[in-house]
């Protein structure tokens, strides 16, 4: 599913685009001593757009790249995780067989080492 139209956010852009401009011709005719200010806002709108669309864009790469791997796993990581847990068990159950040796130090309290 794709969660962003390219052709959708450009018309949007652009029009908030037009709209700054268009007001700015406005405010320039009856109040130009504003249009810094003015300025100002649309640049901040339209930064905030941007960064909104890029947002949005990634959140539904994101999303795209989350459902691919529920797809290509369809219930595999379950059945991995079963078998990794049963040969964690059977390990442990080798390990209670085989008698300790005395090559690995041990604590010694007397001596403090």
């Amino acid at each position: 599913m794709r969660l962003m139209n390219k052709t959708a956010v450009f018309i949007v852009f652009s029009v908030l685009a037009a709209l700054g401009i268009v007001g700015m011709v406005a405010l320039l005719m009856w109040r130009p001593d504003a249009t810094a200010t003015f300025t100002a806002f649309i640049v901040q709108i339209l930064g905030i757009a941007v960064v909104a669309a890029g947002t949005f864009y990634g959140f539904g790469k994101t999303n795209e790249k989350l459902e691919a791997v529920e797809r290509q796993t369809n219930g595999n990581l379950s059945r991995r995780d079963a078998e990794i847990a049963r040969l964690t068990a059977e390990n442990i159950e080798l390990a209670k067989q085989v008698p300790p040796t005395d090559s690995v130090p041990t604590y010694d309290p007397e001596h403090g080492r």
